[in-house]
């Protein structure tokens, strides 16, 4: 694989930038994209992708929390793509977990739909729901509708996907004209990767693409996709939350340091919710009318 097969079509410019965990990275020089290659195997990402990916312990309690901290960036996701909604708009959401989105989009009034490549999770999401609306798959098979929803939402997904421009090139068609797509994805301008360089903690087997602004605008460009912006990825997280992800993904220094402040603050402050930016972005672009 090249960064022609993901992106743009200069292949001479790819070079290797570094090995961590057995994955190596390597960048485009031209539209700055990095991806790992070679991508793991179907099995591996099988194994990765059990009822156990979710983070945090399986107590009430904690299940409580995360669910709350999950509604509440919902909220966070749906007050910045409101003004893109007209009344009853069909909404679907890409790799939706166990749809905190979906149920907050429905609570307004809006039509939702889900695709989930992890059985468990749509099958809790369809509970919340209340419905069978989300089935378990990925926009890399065919099963959308064409020219359907107003909205496709793609939350920390496009950075799992095997072939990001196929798969968006096919999200593309299912929405429809006028409509508009949402992506949030881990991004290499942010402060957390240049404070944390080959160690920030989004480099993870799991994710096979890694998006400036400059190399995700390229390929919506390239895609057909008009007026893209890009707005901070304001999440809402705790530091028991932080600390589960630290401790799955650990970072030298930094997670032995977040694990010292989880012992120290009591667990009220510690389930403190804050809305911060830390490692992603999100970008908003239209399906030509």
């Amino acid at each position: 694989m090249c960064s022609s097969d993901l992106i743009c079509s200069h292949s001479t410019a790819t070079h290797f930038v570094f090995e961590r965990d057995g994955n190596f990275i390597y960048s485009c020089g031209s539209c700055h994209l990095e991806f790992q290659f070679p991508q793991p195997s179907d099995d591996r990402l099988a194994a990765i992708y059990s009822s156990e990916y979710f983070l945090g312990s399986k107590t009430a309690e904690s299940l409580g929390n995360q669910r709350a901290l999950k509604r509440a960036t919902a909220l966070l996701y749906l007050d910045v793509l409101s003004s893109f909604l007209k009344p009853n708009a069909r909404l679907l959401e890409i790799g939706c977990g166990h749809g905190e989105f979906l149920v907050e989009a429905q609570s307004r009034g809006y039509m939702v739909e889900g695709l989930e490549y992890s059985s468990h999770a749509a099958a809790e999401a369809n509970s919340s729901l209340r419905c069978n609306a989300v089935r378990v798959g990925s926009p890399e098979v065919d099963s959308l509708t064409p020219s359907t929803y107003n909205l496709i939402a793609a939350f920390d997904v496009i950075e799992h996907l095997r072939s990001p421009r196929q798969s968006l090139a096919y999200l593309y068609t299912a929405l429809e004209p006028g409509g508009v797509i949402a992506i949030v994805t881990p991004s290499l301008d942010s402060w957390s990767r240049h404070l944390l360089g080959r160690y920030w903690m989004e480099y993870k087997t799991e994710h096979l693409t890694y998006f400036s602004r400059k190399s995700l605008a390229r390929l919506l460009e390239i895609l057909g996709f008009t007026d893209i912006r890009f707005v901070p990825n304001y999440k809402t997280l705790n530091l028991e939350y932080v600390s589960a992800h630290f401790d799955r993904f650990p970072v030298p220094v930094a997670t032995p340091l977040i694990r010292l402040l989880r012992r120290t603050l009591p667990g009220k402050l510690a389930r403190q919710p804050v809305n911060v930016v830390a490692s992603g972005i999100m970008a908003i672009a239209r399906k030509r009318a």
